[in-house]
């Protein structure tokens, strides 16, 4: 049996470069590629490192009155204080720690289970496939936003709630690029090879399809990630994300919005973090398409 390739699209640069006899030079493309998806990741490991060490060493608690309300940024308060007295630095990180994880866990559940769906509707037979897909569109069909609404409001709101319903709305994605993407591949010599040897699906699932399908799958999760946390935030806006005392970012936009002429810090600060964590995820998302569009 033959050893299942790991393909790659060739740029449209490149297949000129190779027409015309002039040399390739594939470096070119991988420089602003790489520095793309690690200055995301930089993003991300700096908003994760103040959303998880930055309150443990602030002596203000996020529930703590620790101050004048409405106080402007000073030494003390490095971001002001918010209506109630409350430290804006501490409480504006304690929130990432919320929407960051419930975003990446989010997406995470959506890449292994959207992605098992479309596997298993790629390498299925006929009824399998439409079945699945049938389900899928279903779920297409509404809009996310209402999709989240109709469920966090016959639900309790919750972290748990949120990462479930976050999960089943992006999921969807996964499973038709997925299906898509196997429906080429086990056309492909390899693929046909290994089912006439007797191989099961499950083995060339995880032998020949998985390894070429990835890049797609750590695309569309960077993709899903930035999505996911501006519907959390949506979610929180209109009070139905995670409730009070834990702060989220799009629950803090909310509080701050009747005071954004006398203290747009408040505001800004939450938006900024909100805009931030996107600009990284589609970074990473960006970098990801990319490199599969470039040679390897």
């Amino acid at each position: 049996m033959s050893e299942s390739p790991v393909l790659s699209d060739v740029s449209t640069n490149e297949k000129a470069s190779a027409m015309d006899g002039s040399p390739a030079r594939p470096g070119r493309r991988r420089v602003p590629v790489r520095a793309g998806i690690a200055c995301g990741l930089g993003i991300l490991v700096l908003m994760f490192a103040m959303a998880y060490v930055a309150p443990l060493i602030r002596p203000f608690s996020a529930s703590q009155v620790a101050g004048t309300p409405f106080s402007a940024p000073n030494g003390t308060h490095w971001l002001g204080t918010d209506d109630l007295g409350r430290d804006y630095f501490v409480r504006l990180c304690v929130a990432g720690r919320t929407s960051l994880s419930i975003a990446l866990a989010g997406s995470v559940l959506a890449l292994v289970a959207g992605s098992a769906l479309g596997f298993a509707a790629g390498v299925g037979g006929r009824w399998l496939d439409t079945l699945l897909m049938g389900g899928v569109d279903l779920l297409l069909s509404f809009p996310s936003i209402l999709l989240g609404l109709v469920a966090v409001t016959v639900f309790s709101p919750s972290v748990t709630t949120l990462i479930a319903v976050l999960s089943l709305v992006s999921l969807p994605h996964f499973a038709r690029i997925v299906r898509a993407r196997c429906l080429e591949l086990r056309q492909l010599e390899f693929v046909l090879s290994a089912r006439i040897s007797g191989v099961r699906s499950p083995v060339i699932v995880a032998k020949h399809l998985l390894p070429n399908v990835f890049p797609l799958m750590m695309v569309q999760l960077a993709n899903s990630a930035a999505i996911v946390i501006l519907l959390e935030s949506a979610l929180s806006y209109l009070g139905l994300g995670v409730q009070p005392p834990t702060p989220s970012w799009g629950r803090m936009v909310a509080e701050a919005q009747n005071y954004l002429t006398d203290s747009p810090w408040l505001v800004l600060g939450a938006g900024g973090a909100l805009l931030l964590s996107s600009i990284g995820w589609g970074l990473i998302g960006e970098g990801f398409a990319t490199s599969r569009r470039s040679v390897v």
